[in-house]
């Protein structure tokens, strides 16, 4: 049985495709260097060559993983996947340069609707100026 702390558990969402399997990971919801560190563990992990692609999704907090099922089972994919995540969780894994300064251009999911309003507003606003500048000529 696995004894994690609250909060860092690794459980199944979905598994009915062949050779991939999405999991919760709680840690890295709403965290994107954290998911992009465990996203770079796994696929550079030697006790991982089964997989071969790692996918965070910030805002739901799940991962879906992309394995050779002829190298690792489910449960063995389950089971690294639950153990870096605690070794993320209890610090044992550094954070690198890299995942400390993520692109400044890639937008991040949640960050559509903010900039989206922003670009809606300041719009507006600069099409009130022009059309209060052209009436008081």
């Amino acid at each position: 049985m696995n004894h994690q702390a609250p909060g860092h558990e690794v459980d199944i969402l979905h598994n009915r495709l062949p050779d991939r399997i999405r999991l919760r990971v709680p840690i890295i919801k709403h965290r994107s260097t954290i998911a992009e560190l465990l996203k770079h563990t796994l696929l550079k992990d030697p006790d991982a060559p089964g997989i071969y692609h790692a996918e965070p999704n910030i805002v739901t907090g799940s991962l879906l993983i992309k394995y050779h099922p002829a190298l690792q089972s489910e449960a063995q994919v389950v089971e690294i996947v639950r153990n870096t995540a605690a070794r993320i969780a209890q610090g044992h894994i550094p954070l690198s340069a890299k995942h400390r300064n993520p692109r400044v251009g890639k937008m991040q999911p949640g960050a559509y609707f903010s900039r989206e309003l922003l670009v809606s507003v300041a719009g507006n606003v600069i099409a009130g100026l022009v059309l209060a500048a052209f009436i008081a000529r």
